[in-house]
């Protein structure tokens, strides 16, 4: 693929739409800057050829046109001399000669307007180079302050569930306390509720038989 025909694709390109797109956007950003460095480098070398080869036809054509006015004077000594078939040659070369200048001059006029094309699409790929590096730097400050969201919220919430450890272990070491000061308070003192319930049982029991006892000796 020439670079023009690569140029007009990166310049044609739409970013965004592109980007959108892409699974991996930030590395397909990559791909395109290096992509529009490397046809900058080759536009530049191509400029600097373009610019060479203008030097040299305006070298060639001065030289031309030297020869051209050379060719004049000595068709004009010949006529002095009396020889006009001299003349008649000096003229022709003469002619041959400007008209190789005046191809010097259209082939000029093309090498200007290949490096004014030049010029205009560097500058078309400067402003995409541009946009598609601010586009870079957006996506790389993004992805920055998403990672320092997600390291901050890791770090409230561990800082929360520190926090909430540490309450639930102070709760339980009170309600711990707490028990441990009801067992002390009840060490070596009356017999626990359930017992009290047993023994009045018990004595309920004791009663209905000492009842029964007398029940039946009174009988007798």
């Amino acid at each position: 693929m020439s670079v023009f025909s690569r140029l007009t694709d990166v310049i044609n390109a739409n970013l965004h739409s592109l980007l959108d797109k892409s699974e991996e956007p930030e590395k397909m950003l990559r791909l395109m800057i290096e992509e529009m460095e490397q046809v900058q480098v080759e536009m530049r070398t191509q400029a600097a050829r373009v610019i060479a080869e203008q030097k040299q036809l305006e070298r060639h054509q001065q030289a031309l046109q030297h020869q051209v006015l050379e060719w004049s004077a000595k068709a004009e000594l010949a006529i002095q001399k009396g020889r006009e078939d001299l003349a008649r040659a000096a003229l022709t070369e003469k002619l041959a000669e400007a008209k190789k200048c005046d191809q010097l001059e259209q082939d000029k006029v093309r090498m200007a307007e290949v490096l004014a094309q030049l010029t205009a699409d560097s500058e078309r790929l400067a402003a995409k180079l541009t946009e598609a590096r601010e586009k870079q730097k957006m996506l790389t400050l993004r992805e920055q302050t998403a990672h320092s969201r997600i390291r901050a919220r890791a770090q409230v919430d561990n800082q929360r569930m520190h926090e909430l450890m540490a309450r639930f272990d102070g709760f339980q070491g009170r309600v711990d306390q707490l028990e441990a000061q009801l067992e002390a308070a009840t060490l070596g003192q009356n017999p626990s509720l359930e017992a009290q319930f047993r023994e009045l049982e018990l004595n309920d029991e004791i009663e209905r038989e000492l009842a029964r006892l007398k029940g039946q000796k009174v009988g007798a």
